[in-house]
């Protein structure tokens, strides 16, 4: 799912409106990516809907993840990560950095919780957690929790704050419809392809008109992912993999590792709220200087009287 942010603004901010909107509001007209879009073939589609049909009817399922950009400016650096996930609604995700684990994300079937072992790091940028009070006296051991009802919680959107990139969502496997689903054009066969020497069925999906595509390597034995390539189209073409190794199916996990215990001086870190950060209406709006889709810096003073501010993040 994509965030969408309209600013309107002159030179005196009457109102700052922030919505959040379907990924299938586009950045571009339908039929601008003709060459990227993929003719649906049922045969291929078929192959598609085995692997929902996988993730969902598993009891468990446990692998690890790498998550690479490989294309467009300022490359961040990969990602790595090892999920486990339960029926009905128990998982764990914990990120990890080469000098150990960068976070973690806990449900226990109701709350999910995210804490970082070694305290909040400072996030880059603007800070979307802003300032807890212990953070002001030099403690960064604050944790996050909200609920987490079955099939209606993204275990993808929640992932960037523990230092994962994906893109396929984990929370299929609870019964969740990942957000690009119903903006799927068609899917179609690229023939078969060995993985870490285990024979995949890749298939292309294309969504939104050919905006964006994703390739699937999925394994015969079991249907599931072992490499997922992203694909976005903007003003450059923008590219990532993920690649699953270690998969364990069906195999016993205790709940024991789906529980955390708030340690003693931690304290709660409630999620940012977006109104917080608004203008209010009649505010003039401060100057600032972003980077464009195009790779270009344009500064709000140099707009007219009326501006459209278009932020879209992956996730």
């Amino acid at each position: 799912m994509m965030n969408r942010s309209l600013v309107y603004c002159g030179k005196s901010c009457l109102a700052v409106t922030m919505l959040l909107v379907p990924a299938a509001v586009r950045a571009q007209e339908p039929g601008e990516y003709p060459a990227s879009r993929v003719i649906d073939e049922p045969a291929a589609h078929a192959l598609y809907d085995q692997m929902i049909q996988a993730l969902r009817e598993a009891e468990t399922l446990t692998f690890e993840g790498t998550c690479r950009w490989t294309s467009g400016a300022g490359l961040p650096p990969p990602t790595r990560y090892r999920i486990w996930l339960k029926k009905p609604n128990f998982f764990r995700m914990e990120g990890y950095a080469e000098d150990g684990a960068t976070g973690v994300l806990v449900g226990d079937g109701r709350n999910l919780w995210i804490y970082w072992p070694a305290g909040k790091p400072a996030f880059s940028g603007e800070n979307p957690l802003g300032k807890h009070p212990l953070e002001e006296t030099g403690s960064n051991k604050v944790y996050m929790t909200k609920p987490a009802p079955l099939a209606q919680h993204s275990i993808l959107h929640e992932a960037p704050y523990i230092g994962a990139q994906i893109i396929l969502d984990p929370s299929i496997f609870h019964g969740y419809t990942d957000s690009l689903r119903p903006y799927l054009d068609g899917v179609r066969s690229l023939g078969t392809e060995a993985v870490d020497q285990q024979p995949c069925d890749l298939i292309e999906l294309s969504f939104l008109h050919g905006q964006r595509s994703w390739k699937l390597w999925l394994a015969r034995t079991d249907r599931l992912p072992r490499r997922i390539e992203e694909t976005v189209r903007i003003a450059e073409t923008i590219t990532r993999a993920e690649h699953w190794s270690g998969i364990e199916l069906n195999t016993e996990i205790s709940e024991e590792r789906f529980r955390w215990r708030r340690p003693m001086g931690w304290a709660r870190r409630d999620w940012p709220d977006p109104a917080s950060s608004l203008l209010k209406s009649g505010r003039q709006a401060p100057d600032f200087e972003l980077m464009c889709a195009d790779g270009k810096k344009r500064r709000l003073s140099e707009c007219g009287e009326v501006v459209w501010l278009v932020f879209w993040r992956f996730g």
